[in-house]
């Protein structure tokens, strides 16, 4: 099997070196529109790709939509990371093409968070969750193209937080109401480092969200249902339970640990998505999420967010 790479740095060779384990490709072709790939089999003619079974398209996501019209006429497979779009022109080439060879890489929908989600999904009230590191207080992020609004407006919501706010809605669908805070503290950037979402979903459920890239570093999880007590944290999940757990009082108290184990949900889907993904490649069949409504409900209403700030600028 023949794939192409287009984007070669950082989450490309992260892909890369999964597609390799994965050990189905024989060939890979790593494109650039000017630069040589120095220990890469590399081409600077976008044509050449064409003669590929799939191509991965890991380029910075302002280009991801740019790609993807060039490759409107392409008959393989293409795998894209999110986002897929980041204007409204882009999503509207995205809905009027539908090409069913063509996946989105959030890859959490693939993940044993979804199957959590979906589990207890009729009990969940409330979901909290909180991603940080201190990359934005750096002198070194100045350099970094996530520092800069042309590069990624929304930042930290746009590059790390979206998979999950993703996840949410593909799972519960458009959220019945929300509000957000989006905020620049770095001295060294002026896109968005800080960023936190509350959503109500039409089933009840409150889910809060906050991403930073000016925090000490967390990645942590807790969903409270009407029965049990779920935290994921340092990619350990506690479920603890039952509701009726009272002290010798008759007070209810703190639920015991029903069970423990280690998971890690991001790179375990990131594994799960690429496999997912080659398994259609190979029998030849089609993404049963890429014509569905959800498949871009993420990305509309992101543009819905980023749009608001803009003019809250103007």
């Amino acid at each position: 099997m023949k794939t192409g790479f287009i984007g070669y740095r950082h989450f490309a060779a992260k892909l890369y070196k999964l597609f390799k384990e994965i050990g189905i490709v024989k060939q890979f072709i790593f494109y650039h529109p000017t630069k040589n790939l120095e220990g890469l089999n590399f081409t600077n003619d976008f044509n050449t790709l064409f003669s590929c079974d799939f191509i991965v398209v890991a380029s910075p996501d302002i280009t991801h939509i740019e790609y993807l019209r060039k490759l409107k006429e392409y008959k393989g497979y293409i795998f894209c990371e999110k986002i897929p779009a980041i204007d409204r022109e882009g999503l509207k080439f995205l809905k009027s093409h539908n090409n069913p060879n063509l996946y989105f890489n959030f890859n959490y929908r693939k993940s044993q968070l979804f199957q959590l989600l979906e589990q207890f999904s009729a009990e969940i009230l409330h979901i909290s969750y909180q991603y940080g590191i201190g990359l934005a207080l750096r002198p070194e992020y100045k350099l970094n193209w996530r520092s800069n609004l042309s590069g990624a407006f929304l930042g930290v919501f746009q590059l790390s937080g979206i998979h999950l706010f993703d996840l949410l809605l593909f799972c519960f669908g458009s959220p019945k109401s929300y509000r957000f805070t989006a905020r620049n503290i770095s001295p060294y950037g002026d896109s968005v480092d800080n960023f936190g979402i509350n959503m109500e979903f039409n089933n009840g459920m409150i889910a809060e969200l906050f991403f930073s890239y000016t925090s000490p570093y967390c990645n942590s999880l807790d969903i409270i249902t009407s029965e049990k007590l779920i935290k994921w944290d340092n990619n350990e999940l506690i479920v603890r339970g039952p509701r009726e757990t009272l002290g010798n009082d008759g007070l209810f108290k703190s639920p015991p640990v029903i069970s423990r184990k280690k998971v890690d949900f991001y790179n375990d889907s990131l594994r799960k998505s690429i496999e997912y993904f080659i398994s259609v490649v190979k029998s030849k069949q089609t993404f049963s999420e890429a014509l569905s409504e959800r498949n871009l409900l993420s990305t509309k209403i992101f543009l819905d967010i980023l749009e608001d700030i803009k003019n809250k600028e103007k």
